[in-house]
């Protein structure tokens, strides 16, 4: 079962990725959240917030 899930996981990751802009947007988007990890700043945080709500929404 979870390895099913992964492999959809997989498909909806690269189908939200081929959304217009998406490509574009996800390094800088992973590198606010590594930046807001390694100064341990809960505020900052708020980027992997967004981040997931942007791969959610383009993977409808």
């Amino acid at each position: 079962m979870v390895a099913d899930l992964r492999k959809v996981m997989k498909l909806n990751r690269h189908n939200s990725l081929l959304k217009t802009g998406r490509i574009e947007e996800s390094p800088g988007e992973h590198q606010a959240i590594m930046a807001a990890l390694l100064a341990r700043d809960a505020q900052r945080t708020q980027c992997m917030r967004e981040y997931f709500a942007n791969g959610l929404e383009a993977a409808e």
